[in-house]
């Protein structure tokens, strides 16, 4: 039954795993480009901690959007159907939606290859200074896991909460952004440090997307 699942879930997402997986591979040499015009040359410490500053917040969103349009897809492709076919099979929801969950987060390793391919590949170019380091399975690592979280609080969202789940993560966002916004000018902004803090740093649930994504390191 998991394979006629996951075999679904490929054909609903494949397109969008396979631009998201392009845009993982390429993102490291793009950023670099973006900083440095050439290749096979010398680097000092610090261009080359330069060259990959900007790596760790781009991975971050990508790995959101990889998440949340693994979920999108899927629900999309059933509700346009109304779910006739999840309500065909012969299991019951509850495990229909759990076999649904483990197919989407296998696909989740499609985009982490690609992404560890293309550290793979950037670091085959430039020449990394021996007072640094390169930590190319650290990196993908956490890729997999800020993608695994924003695909597991999506899934989750989108199947309690059904055709409504954009309105309340919208909700939920600006609802955060007045009340900080509010205890800020009402003199209480430690208390939004504490809470964010709370939030962004380890063990908070947003520590893997707020904390240094440092490919090269000393």
């Amino acid at each position: 039954m998991f394979g006629q699942i996951l075999y679904t879930q490929v054909k609903w997402s494949r397109a969008a795993v396979a631009v998201l997986s392009a845009i993982a591979f390429v993102l490291p040499a793009l950023l670099w480009r973006a900083v440095h015009q050439g290749w096979m040359r010398e680097y000092s410490a610090l261009e080359v901690m330069r060259g990959f500053a900007v790596l760790g917040p781009a991975l971050g969103v990508v790995a959101f959007f990889v998440g949340f349009i693994l979920v999108a897809q899927a629900w999309a492709a059933d509700a346009a159907t109304r779910h006739v076919y999840a309500l065909s099979l012969p299991i019951p929801w509850a495990r229909y939606v759990a076999l649904r969950y483990g197919a989407g987060a296998l696909l989740l390793l499609v985009p982490t290859i690609a992404l560890w391919l293309g550290v793979m590949l950037i670091l085959s170019l430039v020449t990394i200074p021996e007072s640094l380091n390169a930590y190319p399975g650290t990196v993908t690592l956490r890729f997999l896991l800020a993608a695994l979280f924003s695909y597991s609080v999506m899934f989750a969202l989108q199947y309690l909460s059904g055709k409504r789940a954009a309105y309340i993560l919208l909700t939920a966002l600006v609802g955060v952004f007045a009340f900080s916004l509010v205890l800020g000018l009402a003199g209480y902004g430690e208390v939004v440090d504490a809470v964010t803090g709370a939030l962004l740093r380890w063990p908070g649930p947003l520590a893997v997307f707020a904390s240094d994504w440092m490919l090269v390191d000393v």
